[in-house]
């Protein structure tokens, strides 16, 4: 009964809102919850820079993928510059001028992705054209 009376008589004389070590856990865990929400807002994908030969990538917003099968370098038609020669999961082939805005939008993916949208080759909506195409 003693002990009682001293550990109330002593807790009653603490004020918790006066001690500057006693930390408030709903501000903290409000504050980090808001920390950790701007952290992975920060954390977008990077763009590439480049293409690779013989990588496979996809974007996703067209739902295209290709293979970079080469680059070429001094090509006649597109001022003499180095070309990424390209086949997507159809089967066109096409070219693009090497360049950091050529790569845009665009992530890289396993052979394996790409080999299943072959396999797939379910072609794009003829009525959405993704390319200037009426």
């Amino acid at each position: 009964m003693h002990l009682q009376k001293r550990t109330r008589k002593t807790l009653g004389s603490l004020s918790l809102s006066d001690n500057e070590n006693v930390i408030d856990l709903t501000k903290y865990r409000d504050g980090r919850t808001e920390k950790r929400k701007k952290e992975e807002q920060s954390r977008s994908v990077p763009t590439l820079k480049a293409f690779l030969p013989d990588e496979y990538y996809v974007f996703p917003e067209m739902g295209l993928m290709i293979h970079v099968l080469f680059v070429t370098d001094k090509s006649i038609h597109y001022d003499e510059e180095e070309v990424y020669v390209m086949e997507d999961q159809y089967g066109n082939i096409f070219a693009d001028v090497v360049d950091e805005e050529t790569c845009e939008g665009w992530h890289a993916v396993t052979k394996e992705v790409f080999m299943s949208a072959v396999e797939q080759n379910i072609p794009p909506d003829p009525t959405n054209p993704y390319r200037g195409m009426s």
